[in-house]
């Protein structure tokens, strides 16, 4: 039976919409950003994808995650956006050390989803810039560890 790895997150500390539009990552989500990326690098977490939803904030976190871990392939893939089914993205999961870069809700729904069956049982509290790994197998799903901005 194969077991993926998939690792979950939800982009960086972004600026508020009055402030810019577009909402990129602010100097905290850049800080925080960066510094779970050093502290997956320091645990040997071998990711070899990246996938983002598009939207600024998330393809900027994606883009630091990417330079820290040395990572070439990062995409964006649709149906990662904040309201977004999260079956779509379920359907989407098949390949080991890939990691997902998106919004609440959906990242939460996303992995209670796996885990529990139960869109809304919110198993995990996400925070900007955390990762949540999940060991995935054909029938199952298990949550393994979570890293977030605060973890030293």
């Amino acid at each position: 039976m194969k077991i993926l790895s998939i690792y979950f997150v939800q982009h960086g500390v972004a600026l508020a919409k009055n402030l810019d539009e577009q909402r990129p990552l602010s100097t905290v989500g850049i800080d925080e950003t960066r510094g779970v990326a050093i502290k997956l690098k320091s645990q040997n977490i071998a990711i070899s994808k990246i996938f983002h939803s598009g939207k600024l904030r998330a393809a900027q976190t994606a883009t630091l995650f990417a330079e820290i871990l040395n990572i070439e392939s990062i995409a964006e893939l649709s149906g990662m956006n904040p309201n977004d089914d999260p079956c779509r993205l379920i359907e989407q999961l098949s390949e080991d050390a890939t990691m997902y870069i998106g919004h609440l809700p959906h990242m939460q729904k996303v992995v209670s989803t796996l885990v529990t069956n139960n869109t809304n049982s919110n198993i995990v509290e996400f925070q900007n810039s955390a990762v949540v790994c999940l060991e995935i197998s054909e029938d199952r799903a298990n949550f393994k560890w979570i890293i977030t901005p605060n973890v030293k």
